[in-house]
């Protein structure tokens, strides 16, 4: 399915380096199509830790994670990748700065369509809900349409019978057991091109396999289709 906003000039608000997978594949399909994308991120994922062989600072691993990110936007064809800068594991308690310092910067690209997280932060990872919420918010206030990212039918089921949300809740970054919703669009990707961007994520993708933390059905399903929510405006 084409998605209406193909072509356009779009905003992908994100939290972290490496939530851009949710839409990878999207963003590479607007630019096929001749759009333009500027992607956000809020943090430069500095407290992603847990898949590191070594121990590593916060500053270096900041710097790692805007190269990996940087690279992985290359193979997408991402035309501005965009850095706020903000706490990793803190976003929540940085709202209002986030607001603020998104808000004239998308003002100003006037795009079609701004893409993020839904209510859910599709893992409950309060970054990923924090940044969703901003996202909406400044979407709302520029009358702009918003796609939440979400999971497909077949990844829901299988989330819905797994516990492995549970177990990445190691370091009380997580809200509840996340809720998902079904999409409204559904965008068939280029699997080839998703992995090798994703693959750009090495310190948190270190077997060079990405989501393989998920079950393996679930896993393939994200490389084939994205899924998104149009919110109600």
């Amino acid at each position: 399915m084409n998605a209406p906003f193909f072509g356009k000039r779009i905003v992908v608000f994100t939290a972290h380096p490496d939530d851009e997978g949710l839409a990878a594949g999207t963003m590479y399909e607007n630019h096929r199509a001749g759009g333009e994308t500027f992607l956000f991120c809020a943090t430069y994922g500095e407290k992603g830790k847990s898949h590191l062989k070594k121990p590593v600072t916060d500053a270096a691993l900041k710097k790692i994670r805007k190269a990996e990110l940087l690279s992985a936007a290359k193979v997408l064809h991402i035309d501005h990748v965009i850095f706020l800068g903000l706490p990793d594991a803190g976003v929540k308690e940085h709202v209002s700065e986030l607001y603020k310092k998104s808000l004239p910067l998308i003002k100003k690209i006037k795009p079609y369509a701004i893409l993020g997280f839904g209510p859910d932060g599709v893992s409950a990872h309060w970054d990923h809900i924090t940044a969703g919420k901003v996202a909406l918010r400044i979407a709302r206030a520029l009358k702009t349409p918003f796609y939440a990212f979400t999971l497909g039918p077949q990844a829901i089921r299988l989330r819905a019978r797994g516990d492995f949300f549970l177990k990445r809740r190691k370091f009380g970054r997580y809200a509840g057991i996340p809720s998902h919703r079904q999409g409204d669009v559904k965008i068939k990707v280029d699997m080839a091109i998703k992995r090798r961007a994703m693959k750009h994520h090495r310190s948190q993708f270190p077997s060079g396999t990405p989501f393989a933390a998920l079950p393996k059905r679930m896993a393939s399903a994200m490389f084939r289709y994205e899924h998104f929510v149009k919110e109600k405006m």
